[in-house]
């Protein structure tokens, strides 16, 4: 297994700090290890980071941490890949895992070499303090927007703007979980 990262955890502790699951604890255990507590809480970003952390150190698996894969090709015994470092790995099978946090898309927008405020991915937000008496838009509609956007609404004055309208469900239904 390689990760990109420092640490088994990924970019879980590089996430903002309110971040929580929008799935219940026992929902979001991985095979073999349930989170330990109260299993219908939303266990919060340095729970899951340590979770994570825990899980890969009872697998009986070769974790590299700290390798960036660059590409993958076709090779004569299954696939090649390559690392940033200019090493490679030959490897039978591959299972791509990428995440969103750790090469945030920042499309070119029109006019933004002229706007001089502040303009920030989620991957590069942390907490609301910042933003305190301001305005501002956060854009698109999932979870990780929908829970920015109403922990900056505390502080700002926030706009949620997304392609078509936001259609919002309850968390629980009957006292349920959604995910039940």
């Amino acid at each position: 297994m390689l990760e990109a990262s420092g640490a088994a955890a990924g970019s879980w502790p590089r996430h903002y700090d309110s971040l929580t699951l929008f799935s219940p604890a026992r929902y979001s255990s991985l095979p073999g290890m349930s989170f330990s507590g109260y299993p219908d809480r939303y266990p919060h970003r340095d729970e899951v980071a340590a979770y994570l952390t825990a899980y890969a150190a009872g697998l009986d698996a070769d974790i590299r941490t700290g390798r960036r894969v660059t590409g993958v090709r076709r090779g004569s015994a299954g696939f090649e890949v390559e690392l940033a470092n200019g090493s490679a790995l030959a490897a039978r099978a591959v299972v791509a895992a990428s995440g969103t946090f750790g090469h945030p898309h920042r499309p070119a927008l029109v006019g933004l070499d002229r706007f001089t405020g502040t303009v920030l991915h989620a991957a590069d937000y942390r907490r609301p303090a910042p933003f305190t008496g301001q305005r501002g838009v956060v854009v698109g509609a999932g979870n990780s927007a929908v829970q920015i956007a109403a922990e900056l609404a505390k502080e700002a004055r926030v706009t949620l703007a997304s392609r078509a309208p936001v259609k919002f469900a309850g968390q629980k239904i009957a006292g349920r979980d959604l995910h039940f």
